[in-house]
């Protein structure tokens, strides 16, 4: 089934620049930063800027960002095939991995997966769930937010 074009390049054209993965001339894992540029007439990426020693085949590109606490993640990888393309290199994708944008529909989604892994997990086991001392998380917290104010931070 063909990658969804439109939903690909809305997405690429969120990030600066992209992670391209793929296997160099001896097989093993090479990662190299890109500025993938969609071709619409053959629905591939055009990666010009790549000078990597990249081998033709099966790749990967990654494009994730967050903020300097590294919070407010947001990311996608597309999964596909990648070939020579004169100087440089073509990448035809055939899947995409729509990840983290910590939306609130994201994050409900995260939450309710989350829940059901759990409760799976202690039935297999025959284990209750676990009690979760909230005063202490809480107390905790409060302090965290007390000594970051102390050095004028915010969170």
């Amino acid at each position: 089934m063909p990658v969804d074009w439109e939903r690909l390049t809305s997405q690429l054209a969120r990030y600066e620049s992209a992670v391209l993965n793929g296997p160099d001339r001896d097989g093993y894992p090479y990662s190299v930063r890109c500025h993938p540029q969609p071709d619409a007439a053959t629905r591939t990426l055009l990666l010009s800027d790549v000078t990597a020693p990249l081998r033709e085949g099966p790749a990967s590109l990654l494009c994730h960002w967050h903020d300097e606490r590294l919070w407010n993640q947001r990311s996608f990888v597309a999964r596909g095939q990648l070939a020579r393309n004169g100087a440089g290199w073509r990448f035809t994708p055939t899947q995409l991995i729509v990840g983290l944008d910590n939306g609130p529909i994201t994050q409900g989604r995260l939450f309710m997966h989350a829940r059901g892994v759990a409760a799976r997990y202690l039935a297999k086991r025959g284990l209750p769930r676990p009690i979760i001392p909230w005063a202490e998380v809480i107390r905790i917290k409060h302090e965290a937010q007390a000594n970051l104010r102390a050095r004028g931070e915010r969170r």
